[in-house]
C-alpha cells in the first residue's frame, strides 16, 4: 500500500497516531475523511510509519497536557 488514498484516489494518508495498543497506526485522508487502523508496515515503508506515528502521538498527549 503507498500513502495515496484507496478511498479517493486524490489524497495522501496522514498518520494521525497510534491504535488503543500502540501496536497498529491510525491514518486519514484529508481530502475525503477516509480513515483506518493499520499494521506497523501498512503503508510499505518497511515499519518507518510506526516511527512516524509514535512521534505524532507524543506531540498529540504533549498538546492535550498542555491544555488542561
Amino acid at each position: 500500500m503507498s500513502r495515496r488514498c484507496p478511498e479517493c484516489h486524490k489524497g495522501q494518508l496522514l498518520i494521525t497516531g497510534l491504535g488503543d495498543y500502540e501496536d497498529t497506526i491510525l491514518v486519514e485522508c484529508p481530502v475525503c475523511g477516509y480513515d483506518a487502523e493499520l499494521e506497523p508496515d501498512g503503508l510499505g515503508e518497511g515499519g518507518l510509519e510506526l516511527v512516524e506515528a509514535f512521534e505524532v502521538e507524543q506531540r498529540n498527549r504533549e498538546m492535550y497536557d498542555e491544555n488542561r
